[in-house]
């Protein structure tokens, strides 16, 4: 089993926040792992834990309600001190149902999963607002199946170690069941299953989604151009489908954990590019599954583009695991002078980094922004990646 780094600061607030605890994530993550090592920890605490799944249909009929009534025989009759609610996008209404829970059984600890950010924090929103705090857990980060691999304290042993694991995580990513299988082919077969047994068949249950199809192909194209400029109207028109939509399917999209966006930087619009954006992946796995391309590194055109995509996720990764606030961008003048990843953390000055899977020297971009901005561009490459993406 490969701890969670995230399980930690999900557990302490629960037990110590009078809060509603969210943990929200893609199916195959993790979450209900997550879920029942919380709960071994706690019951050996002698805690009265009370496990509902909410995709079983008895579980979800138990929970279901919005009466104080049938709660109280629910949880009360039998002294419930934790509540556990597994995949709660299913409730008819969770948001309601939490919050009568929240504010009737105050002794309760209530922790409610969900698959789709999209989908349970727009049931959420209104009734828990001010009730509820959330974590989003990513499938596997570099810094945890490295230390599974009881990687050595030692840097240089480290960063062997990590070198050895790279191009396996930057071609298959780091979904739970795909990083524990060793069969190369079994992996890729494995990929295929979640693209359409859990990706797309979550996103069609959306009623935003009318055409299948068009959102199947919209994610095969940005597959194709990961790091790279978003053009919504270059994509409406090579998908016969108008702007709107793929504005709506872009969303569904990110909040459905597939992919992130990354905006631009500017504090000199008349200088600098301030519209389009740029598309990363939440998993390399999934990625190069869509566009049915898992060849060694060596021999790929893309090997540069999977590296930003495996930098900025690791990053997204490392902040979310350590609750830490920050926002993300990237630079880029009309002149075409660039930087590929630029930070600020919460009370902190920005920082910017440009990302090389191969080449030591920074770009004239990198020079342009540091003169405009007056600070440092760091060049994170495969030398440096390791002191970039954990702690």
């Amino acid at each position: 089993m490969i701890p969670r780094l995230i399980q930690d600061l999900v557990l302490d607030s629960l037990i110590s926040a009078r809060k509603v605890i969210l943990v929200l994530g893609a199916r195959q993550v993790g979450k209900t792992t997550l879920v029942n090592n919380i709960r071994k920890k706690l019951e050996e605490d002698r805690k009265k834990i009370l496990y509902l799944n909410c995709d079983i249909e008895e579980d979800n009929n138990a929970i279901n309600t919005s009466s104080i009534a049938v709660l109280e025989r629910l949880l009360l009759l039998p002294k419930i001190e934790i509540l556990f609610l597994d995949e709660a996008q299913r409730l008819n209404n969770p948001g309601l149902t939490l919050k009568i829970i929240h504010d009737n059984f105050p002794k309760i600890k209530t922790l409610a999963t969900g698959s789709s950010s999209f989908d349970l924090k727009n049931k959420l929103s209104d009734p828990l607002t001010g009730r509820y705090l959330d974590f989003t857990l990513y499938p596997f980060s570099f810094t945890e199946v490295l230390a599974v691999n009881k990687a050595s304290l030692q840097r240089v042993l480290l960063k062997n170690q990590a070198d050895q694991l790279l191009p396996q995580v930057m071609l298959y990513g780091l979904y739970p069941d795909i990083y524990l299988e060793s069969n190369p082919q079994q992996k890729q077969l494995l990929l295929d299953k979640i693209v359409e047994s859990y990706l797309f068949k979550d996103i069609l249950t959306f009623q935003r989604v009318k055409n299948s199809q068009a959102i199947k192909d919209l994610t095969r194209a940005l597959a194709y151009q990961i790091g790279s400029e978003v053009n919504e109207n270059e994509l409406a028109n090579r998908l016969k489908i108008d702007r709107k939509t793929v504005v709506s399917y872009l969303d569904i999209l990110e909040k459905s954990y597939v992919i992130v966006s990354n905006r631009p930087y500017s504090k000199n619009p008349r200088r600098e590019i301030g519209k389009n954006y740029k598309i990363y992946f939440v998993d390399l796995g999934i990625r190069n599954s869509l566009i049915g391309d898992f060849n060694a590194l060596p021999l790929r055109s893309d090997a540069g583009f999977l590296w930003e995509n495996f930098l900025f996720i690791e990053r997204k990764k490392l902040f979310a695991n350590n609750q830490i606030g920050s926002s993300s961008y990237f630079w880029r003048s009309y002149s075409g002078a660039e930087v590929d990843y630029i930070e600020k953390i919460t009370n902190k000055d920005i920082q910017a980094y440009e990302f090389k899977y191969s080449g030591i020297t920074l770009s004239k971009g990198a020079s342009s922004f540091i003169n405009e901005y007056k600070t440092e561009v760091k060049l994170i490459n495969k030398e440096n990646y390791l002191d970039f993406i954990l702690k």
